[in-house]
């Protein structure tokens, strides 16, 4: 089997906003790539907590990299890359390498889309003569826009107990849980000038420095190393046992579905007590247009109508002057309304699910969202939104950009289209 292009990316979403994501080789190419990224508030506020890890097998003698990493100006070391030997994207991110001395190695990567633990493990799958793993995580806390920078306020203290490892960078940021069944050495350091090439071809800020608070070792001949990441307080369970869990678990998700339904439910995840849509990865969150526009076909037509109404419900609680918010901001302030069509596509796609389900129990709330809505643009609303004397619909304010053609360079909107 040929390997994929090695930049070419992954990405494992936690059914919550959060995800992990990376490259084939290995190094990360954005800010946004990470293993454990997650939204505090479903499904924004979005941080990075463990960037990546440095992994290191000593076998037959010598010691080689599983990892790679990508420093200033233009250096990859180690070079991890070098001994991949295969990759597979299914079921879940799965690699193997293989070493000087024959001896090869299986990596996988998962995350578990109820519960949004990230499992690392690796085995021994080939070579003769015990074999060692050194793993050291590399971590941020960080807003997932952000970048990092070694200072002195990072914490790096480390709650050590049977089983688990525990850091809290900053106050104000969930706890990191590593969950593993190797040994754990506490040697803080920081890893400095991390490059990310795709940031660069942006032309923003693409370098990052990485805290290193301590190395977790493995004997890989007395069965599989397991590294279980979780945001929030670690459980009381056995690391491998644990991870049989979650592959389980995942595995019957999966297979349950066809390879286009997997795709469909990285961008459904949840926001409060009910669901939405991700407008796209890695840095948007749910966009009022795009969830109803990608609705129809990620939920409508593929009978996902459980879902359907709890996204339709939850969005409905949020009209305002007759508007549907365009976006939620990262960070807790209000929604932005500043759309003319998100409105309109709800009542499109509230039209196409009552079709469906006309005795649905949130007809009312649905039907009062889309009443209020109508209400609204016939009266007129936000930035000169409003039903003209011939029928159809104007709109537009200097300075707001209220279609589709969104695109703003600081005041300058590039395409206002005022008008109808």
């Amino acid at each position: 089997m040929s390997l994929p292009p090695l930049p070419a990316e992954w990405l494992e979403a936690d059914g919550a906003g959060g995800f992990a994501s990376g490259t084939v080789a290995g190094y990360r190419t954005r800010r946004y790539h990470a293993l454990l990224l997650t939204a505090t508030t479903p499904p924004t506020g979005r941080v990075a907590l463990v960037n990546g890890v440095e992994a290191f097998v000593t076998s037959g003698g010598a010691t080689w990299p599983l990892s790679t990493q990508h420093y200033g100006p233009d250096v990859l070391y180690p070079r991890g890359l070098d001994g991949i030997a295969n990759f597979a994207a299914e079921p879940w991110p799965t690699w193997t390498f293989c070493g000087p001395d024959g001896t090869t190695i299986t990596q996988e990567i998962l995350v578990a889309r109820d519960s949004g633990d990230v499992l690392l493990a690796w085995r021994l799958t080939g070579g003769a003569g015990p074999a060692r793993l050194a793993v050291r995580p590399l971590l941020s806390g960080r807003d997932y826009h952000a970048l990092t920078h070694e200072n002195p306020d990072f914490d790096f203290t480390a709650r050590v107990t049977p089983g688990n490892v525990r850091w809290r960078p900053y106050a104000g940021l969930p706890t990191i849980a590593a969950v593993a069944n190797g040994t754990y050495d506490h040697a803080p350091d920081w890893y400095r000038n991390f490059r990310y090439a795709d940031e660069a071809a942006r032309g923003l800020d693409c370098t990052e420095d990485l805290a290193a608070p301590g190395t977790f070792t493995f004997d890989l001949e007395a069965g599989e190393a397991v590294l279980v990441l979780r945001a929030g307080e670690p459980p009381d369970a056995d690391p491998v046992a644990m991870a049989g869990d979650l592959r389980a678990r995942e595995a019957a998700r999966r297979g349950s579905m066809a390879t286009q339904d997997r795709a469909a439910e990285q961008y459904l995840v949840r926001r409060g007590d009910g669901h939405t849509i991700v407008a796209g990865y890695p840095w948007f969150t749910d966009w009022g247009r795009d969830t109803f526009i990608a609705m129809r076909g990620l939920v409508l037509a593929r009978g996902r109508l459980d879902l359907a109404v709890s996204i339709l419900t939850a969005w409905a609680q949020t009209v305002s002057q007759g508007m549907l918010p365009n976006r939620f901001p990262d960070r807790g302030t209000a929604p932005e309304y500043n759309a003319v069509d998100a409105s309109l596509w709800f009542v499109i796609v509230v039209h196409e699910y009552l079709a469906l389900v006309p005795d649905s129990p949130a007809r009312a709330q649905l039907l009062a969202a889309t009443q209020a809505i109508l209400d609204g643009h016939v009266q007129g609303t936000r930035y000169g939104i409003r039903m003209d004397d011939d029928g159809l619909l104007a709109c537009g304010a200097p300075g707001v950009q209220l279609t589709w053609m969104d695109a703003r360079i600081g005041a300058r909107v590039v395409t206002p289209r005022i008008g109808k």
